[in-house]
């Protein structure tokens, strides 16, 4: 005798017909997609044989980022090639070069063409592919906001920019082929971008770009004359440029110095500026003494010299210097502990510094503090907004004078601004 449908644990289904067809559950799609979010992929695929409804949501969470190894990117092209409905799930992808490790073929390059075509919501693209293959991604329909690839910037890549209509975030890692413009109209909403001076040249002046990563991988490029052009290009951007870091190749300090004393020369306004060095030292120590001796022994280095390159900038609020080199005194908390008093001295706007993983913010009370030491004022500061709160609710308000309440009234004014700061400060770095 066939029963009547049952409600239990808030799922309404139907008993299993002898010949074992599936539930019929009414549970939103919204909700099977909230719950299915806590699994990881090798759960979501067994999650995608329980019925239709879980394996078209588990289908959209195990597509919606695709990251396959170097040996798995042709397989996942084909994937795509041939389940358009698959492709159609995946906002994000990330694909390695592999001509870098095998011999391909045109077939190759149509393969890409014909899995990118259907990939239709694609939002954020990683595609290391090396030359000039740009001509392969014209007409797809996607429109991105971020990108990341090493094709050659070219005409054909050019055309293809002109379809990004919504590309707000880009890392141009290509060779830059002389004579290539990007019209003024093409990219409207990029806002930031990372690339080589030549590309940054084609693409920052008249666009509201407001960040930029120049890399200058080469250690004969960290020069004063070509970070000067360099600077003095970006600041033709209209949105207004905000912020700056530098990634180089770090060998010889004295033209590093003359390099960067440059940037506030045509960049007084930024607010953030970040240096970080892939490989030499921004500041060697040459023989490791106690704490106290250790600055007097150090070589000359550019963090001697920060003082007179801050003093240029008129509003910068965070400074960041990273090296690689663990050799580098940056590394030596016992160094760094007193360099963000000093550099205030020259730059009073300076509101953060990271120095190769410390972190020390200015506070408007306690002056330059850790992390650590930012969040425990932060706990500190909850236990005086309790006692506040317990001292108003069992004061007598017959007993209270004017003044005291007016007094309190002012401390609770300071409390709560010296609060929020702390607080944006939290939220900054977070």
């Amino acid at each position: 005798m066939q029963t009547k449908p049952s409600v239990q644990n808030g799922l309404q289904s139907q008993d299993m017909s002898p010949s074992g067809s599936h539930c019929t559950l009414s549970i939103p799609p919204e909700l099977i997609h909230h719950i299915l979010a806590y699994l990881g992929n090798a759960d979501l695929v067994n999650t995608a044989i329980v019925n239709p409804t879980f394996r078209n949501v588990s289908q959209r969470m195990i597509y919606r980022k695709v990251e396959p190894s170097v040996n798995m990117v042709i397989k996942c092209l084909k994937c795509f090639a041939s389940y358009p409905q698959l492709a159609s799930c995946t906002r994000t992808l990330v694909l390695s070069d592999v001509t870098r490790h095998c011999d391909v073929f045109s077939n190759y390059f149509h393969l890409l063409h014909r899995a990118l075509s259907n990939a239709s919501s694609l939002m954020d693209l990683t595609l290391l592919l090396d030359g000039h293959y740009a001509k392969y991604l014209h007409g797809c329909s996607f429109r991105l906001r971020s990108l990341t690839t090493t094709l050659d910037w070219d005409g054909d890549f050019v055309k293809w920019m002109s379809e990004q209509t919504e590309l707000q975030n880009a890392m141009f890692g290509g060779r830059f082929e002389r004579d290539t413009i990007l019209p003024s109209h093409i990219l409207p909403k990029l806002t930031r971008v990372s690339s080589s001076p030549l590309i940054l040249a084609a693409v920052v002046p008249n666009r509201k770009i407001k960040e930029v990563e120049i890399c200058l991988m080469r250690h004969e490029l960290l020069k004063d004359d070509i970070l000067n052009t360099a600077s003095n290009i970006l600041s033709y951007s209209t949105g207004p440029l905000i912020a700056l870091q530098i990634i180089t190749y770090l060998s010889d300090t004295q033209d590093a110095l003359a390099a960067l004393l440059t940037i506030p020369n045509n960049l007084p306004k930024l607010d953030s500026f970040a240096f970080c060095s892939s490989n030499g030292a921004i500041t060697q120590v040459r023989n490791p003494l106690p704490s106290c001796d250790i600055y007097s022994n150090h070589l000359q280095g550019l963090l001697d010299a920060f003082p007179d390159i801050l003093s240029g900038f008129k509003c910068i609020r965070s400074l960041t210097l990273m090296s690689r080199n663990k050799s580098d005194a940056l590394h030596d908390a016992t160094f760094t502990a007193n360099l963000a008093s000093r550099w205030h001295k020259s730059c009073p706007s300076l509101q953060s510094i990271s120095l190769a993983g410390s972190i020390w913010l200015h506070n408007s009370r306690h002056g330059w503090v850790t992390l650590g030491d930012l969040e425990r004022l932060l706990r500190e500061r909850q236990g005086r907004l309790l006692s506040r709160r317990k001292y108003w609710k069992d004061a007598d308000p017959r007993t209270l004078s004017l003044e005291e309440v007016k007094r309190k009234k002012e401390e609770d004014e300071e409390e709560a601004e010296h609060g929020d700061q702390m607080e944006r400060q939290m939220d900054m770095l977070q």
